[in-house]
């Protein structure tokens, strides 16, 4: 039970901004996906968007709580993802359900891997520490 409350301690640790933008647009932009499993976009969502975040339980299990190595999934999932949902909205007709959900999830996932491109740069310069424990580096 330690070890959740020191991952929940190091979720609260990370800025208020931050926690706004995973709970209310990340997460459920993301997940939104399974709800239209049905659709091509909603499977890609699905698979790729919410497949980053599984991914990333194994980072935050393993380190303890979060740090910029979890930009690493985002931008392996989520680039071809957002590359593939700009070019649906572009090239393909959709109902109206699965545009808003497209375009949604590109808006989403476009603005966060512009952080996560910063948050790559900053991990590859040693900026390694798991917030909320700033003096202990990430184990991977």
């Amino acid at each position: 039970m330690s070890w959740l409350i020191r991952i929940i301690k190091s979720y609260f640790s990370l800025p208020v901004w931050v926690i706004i933008w995973i709970s209310i647009f990340l997460v459920p932009a993301n997940f939104a996906g399974f709800l239209f499993l049905e659709t091509i976009s909603g499977f890609w969502i699905a698979l790729l968007g919410a497949g980053a975040i599984i991914f990333n339980l194994g980072f935050v299990w393993l380190n303890g709580g979060f740090s910029k190595v979890l930009c690493i999934p985002h931008v392996i999932f989520w680039t071809p993802l957002v590359a593939f949902l700009g070019y649906r909205l572009f090239s393909t007709e959709m109902g109206e359900p699965e545009y808003w959900l497209t375009l949604v999830a590109f808006l989403v996932n476009g603005i966060s891997l512009f952080f996560d491109f910063y948050d790559l740069k900053q991990w590859r310069n040693g900026h390694r520490q798991v917030a909320g424990y700033e003096t202990e580096p990430v184990r991977f």
